[in-house]
């Protein structure tokens, strides 16, 4: 009796039969000797048809075969449920690209090979070859093998446009993810499941956004035990499914194989023997397959039997309506036993409302217009779980999204765990260009499974981890919520674990206007970050991560291509890529810096005409990085049109540029130097620190206080003054760092000198530091008084005398800025019992210790 069998389709990480996710759950099947010499390698249908009979009673649902199986075979399958998934021979041994007849002959062979079954139910894919010998991709060039396994994913697409097409690879060219294919899988053979387990996170990352599997995993009963083979299959799929993989073929399913016309007796994968007796393998696979549309926590329980957290998920909107109503249905489905939605609507002023009292089971929790960090805020002080887990509201999350969340967070000592964002199929052109756009919400990863940052629409936490920093910064209103929270994270001495599978679909913007005003909030993000974790920026203002980002569109090459690691003579067996650090040079060509370096010198060419050609080649440089970029994103098949590249290009130039002047603007606006007039620390006004003293103090202690109580109690004199600060993370050579001003900011640096009776002289450097936009300014002041002495020396002069004025008032600002610090160090100090020294004082005290140390030694 045939069994309907729908085509499956490849959605982010995983496979999908209509609506119901699919775990292959495979074995390979051949090549046998066939019945006569002129017939495919298949066994006689009866021996096929007993073979399908006993898969299915194993919970086999995919075969992987290594020749065109014939149309019986074919129905055979479907008869019994089972998928095809087809590896395409041919000739591969050679320098195939060098020879144009045998390009067109391979060609040929795979147009035939597909379209001999073209549309079957049974056939789920193609594999358009498998494990191309390492030293021919490195006599090539993994670029030119990738190029033509695109070209043949799109003849087998051409001509089975409903199959799914991938090629199976190896550890010896891991390298290798042409962009054609729908996903990737590969051939690996390790037997201790830790190394496995870490080689199969690796391989997630590589595969991004694509379902990855393995396309063979066995061992052989030769040179092992039936007994050792049963152990490690029977716990192979819980490692592949805890990973999140969309599934796992076994090689093989019998030990019977013939290959290049010889019986192959000296290996023996098989679960079943030759005479098709079932191995130890079979029935310790038994139970582990059965039931695959079972969920995975049933099936896959924790370590140790322990019982699956609470969970609470948290879904922070304002004005989100257009997207709510799927995020809240996405949830409500969610394979997870003991879960709880709480919505906190932020002030919306749309149909949020109506929509979620379409979802009675959801919390609704309701307030004025505060922002992203107190919505979450909120949301974590109603939750009742031991886990708190967030997604927007234009999200919606995979079905098994707690389930990879919460077995990630658990299999290790870590605080937080994050998954990766994915977009859903765009519905028109600009969409589809909006979403391969740079500067989406991006993890980003320190190793292949802990992360630097992890995107606030997909995230958990342990409930004490939250309460141990005090959730969310209330200043972040609209972004950088998330980076804040995983810096702070880190900063306390934890880890945060990354989830390939974990997926949720996050709707990008639907048009041009509310991309840029993305990447507008972003940049005011990136400033509001920089007064309080400074030790991540650059000087620019950009973040600079420690980390490697990983964006769902493709990453610009330029100037920063990866490196493989072949092995002596191109021999490895794990050879691997190592991707270079993005180039600095790349981010800095496309700045708003560099436009604005550009448009000065272009204004200074008036004069100047030897200065014309370089805005030109400046310009040149940074439409170069956009065509790049254009040149190496994916795009949708159906929208990849010359106008969406076009305007790829556009998005591509001007992103940083409006991320750029985001950050500027708000760094402008921000607080600066609090308007609390100066305060003497003491009752003595003498003792309030001079103009030209304030960038040195010394505070002394009879009672043994030291720098750190100081600095304590400086950070709270701090935040009850409203300075914005950065403190230092372990590797400045400063202590804290203190915005003043547009054109100034301060570095502390502390010392304590130890005296005889526990007593205790703390230093405190108070040091000026130019900022980044000041250098900006007196470098354009020069090129200013450049060009207007060219034009006229009475010009020259007036800009100098200006510039002199200017640069006067500029110092002094900057000495009262110090000196205004210095009155809330010396407070701060107060406080903890410290006594200002200055001066003659200072050195009173310090002779009167040395005097009392040289008794002090004499006594002894």
């Amino acid at each position: 009796m045939s069994v309907e069998l729908p085509r499956l389709e490849a959605r982010a990480k995983f496979f999908f039969e209509g609506e119901r996710k699919f775990h292959v759950q495979g074995v390979t099947y051949g090549p046998f000797r066939p019945p006569q010499e002129s017939e495919p390698p298949y066994p006689a249908p009866e021996r096929a048809r007993e073979d399908l009979r006993l898969m299915r009673e194993l919970g086999v649902n995919v075969v992987r075969v290594y020749a065109t199986p014939p149309g019986w075979f074919c129905d055979l399958c479907a008869e019994h449920g089972v998928r095809i998934l087809m590896t395409i021979p041919w000739h591969k041994r050679i320098l195939f690209l060098d020879d144009r007849e045998t390009l067109e002959t391979t060609y040929r062979q795979v147009r035939e090979t597909v379209a001999a079954n073209a549309g079957h139910p049974a056939i789920m894919g193609y594999l358009v070859d498998n494990e191309i010998p390492p030293d021919l991709v490195r006599w090539y060039g993994p670029r030119q093998i990738e190029v033509y396994l695109n070209t043949l994913a799109r003849l087998v697409k051409e001509a089975d446009p409903g199959a799914l097409v991938s090629y199976a690879n190896f550890p010896s060219t891991e390298y290798l993810t042409p962009q054609e294919l729908d996903f990737y899988s590969f051939n690996v053979y390790l037997h201790e499941p830790k190394k496995l387990a870490a080689y199969l996170a690796r391989l997630q990352n590589l595969a991004g956004n694509k379902p990855l599997m393995l396309s063979e995993f066995g061992m052989d009963t030769l040179r092992h035990t039936e007994d050792e083979q049963a152990t490690l299959l029977a716990g192979h799929f819980e490692t592949v499914f805890g990973h999140g993989l969309a599934g796992s073929i076994i090689f093989s399913w019998t030990d019977e194989w013939f290959t290049d016309g010889v019986e192959i007796e000296d290996w023996a994968f098989g679960i079943v023997t030759k005479e098709r007796a079932p191995k130890a393998a079979y029935h310790h696979l038994q139970p582990v397959l059965a039931s695959p549309e079972r969920p995975l926590d049933e099936r896959f329980p924790l370590p140790g039997g322990r019982p699956w957290p609470k969970v609470s998920v948290i879904v922070c909107s304002y004005n989100g309506a257009r997207t709510l109503d799927d995020c809240l249905l996405s949830l409500s489905r969610l394979n997870y036993p003991d879960y709880e939605v709480i919505l906190v609507d932020d002030g919306s002023t749309d149909e949020t409302q109506e929509i979620a009292a379409r979802f009675p089971r959801v919390r609704n929790l309701q307030q004025d217009n505060k922002g992203l960090s107190v919505a979450r805020n909120v949301g974590i002080a109603a939750a009742g779980g031991e886990v708190i887990a967030f997604t927007d509201s234009d999200c919606m999350a995979d079905a098994d999204w707690l389930y990879y969340l919460v077995r990630t967070l658990e299999s290790g000592d870590y605080a937080a765990v994050g998954g990766p964002n994915v977009s859903p199929p765009a519905t028109n052109w600009v969409q589809a260009t909006v979403e391969a756009a740079p500067g989406s919400p991006s993890h980003i990863l320190l190793t292949d499974t802990t992360a630097e940052h992890v995107p606030g629409c997909n995230m958990a936490f342990h409930q004490w981890a939250l309460a141990e920093i005090d959730g969310f910064d209330p200043e972040y209103r609209r972004a950088g919520d998330d980076v804040d929270v995983c810096w702070r994270l880190l900063q306390n001495g934890h880890q945060i674990a990354f989830s390939p599978a974990a997926v949720v679909w996050h709707y990008r913007r639907f048009t041009v206007g509310a991309y840029i005003g993305q990447q507008t909030g972003y940049g005011e993000a990136e400033s509001l970050l920089r007064f309080k974790h400074l030790q991540y920026f650059g000087p620019t203002g950009s973040a600079i991560w420690k980390g490697r980002v990983y964006e769902q569109a493709t990453q610009i090459p330029l100037l920063s291509r990866p490196v493989i690691y072949h092995g002596v003579f191109g021999t490895g067996l794990f050879q691997t890529l190592y991707p270079r650090p993005v180039s600095p040079w790349a981010g800095l060509i496309s700045s708003v810096e560099w436009l604005a370096a550009a448009l000065l010198i272009l204004a200074l060419s008036i004069p100047f005409e030897m200065l014309r050609l370089i805005p030109l080649l400046m310009l040149g440089l940074t439409m170069l990085v956009g065509l790049n970029y254009v040149a190496r994103a994916y795009l949708e098949p159906r929208y990849d049109t010359l106008g969406t590249r076009l305007l790829l290009f556009y998005l591509a130039t001007v992103q940083p540029w409006r991320r750029g002047l985001a950050r500027y603007f708000t760094w402008l606006r921000g607080r600066r130097i609090p308007t609390a007039p100066d305060r003497p620390p003491t009752e003595d006004p003498k003792q309030v620190p001079g103009v030209f003293r304030a960038g040195s103090l010394a505070f002394w202690s009879e009672d043994g206080v030291e720098r750190t109580a100081l600095l304590n109690a400086l950070r709270e004199e701090l935040d009850a003054e409203g300075w914005r600060y950065a403190v230092d993370t372990g590797w400045k050579n400063w202590d804290l760092h203190v915005f003043g001003s547009r054109w100034w900011s301060l570095r502390l640096r502390t010392m304590t000198e130890i005296y005889p009776h526990n007593r205790r002289l703390t230093r405190v450097g108070n040091h000026l530091c130019v900022s980044t936009l000041m250098f900006l300014v007196l470098a354009a002041l020069v090129l200013l008084l450049a060009g207007g002495t060219a034009l006229d020396p009475l010009v020259g002069s007036i800009i100098a005398g200006v510039g002199c004025l200017a640069t006067v008032f500029w110092i002094y600002r900057g000495l009262r800025m110090r000196r205004r610090l210095a009155t809330s160090i010396a407070a701060a100090a107060q406080k903890v019992g410290l006594i200002l020294v200055t001066g003659k004082r200072e050195k009173t005290v310090r002779q009167d210790a040395g005097v009392k140390s040289a008794a002090s030694a004499e006594t002894r």
